[in-house]
């Protein structure tokens, strides 16, 4: 809710500066998406937990399914 009212202030204001047409509001509306985009995948990829420190370096699967080596970091 706080993005979308942040984005309103935003083109509201431009609307005030500039004048209300549809060039600055659909300036603004893409300007506010692209610097979106740009925080969304400015983030990180993913959370890390508590115990979940190890990730799969390699997989050897050799003979028997039973006989799995997993090496760990």
């Amino acid at each position: 809710m706080v993005p979308l009212i942040l984005i309103g202030a935003a083109v509201w204001g431009a609307c005030l500066i500039f004048g209300s047409s549809s060039f600055v509001v659909g300036f603004m509306l893409l300007s506010a998406g692209i610097l979106g985009l740009i925080v969304f995948l400015g983030t990180a990829v993913a959370v890390r937990r508590p115990g979940e420190g190890e990730t799969v370096v390699e997989k050897h699967f050799n003979g028997d399914p039973d006989h799995h080596r997993y090496y760990r970091t």
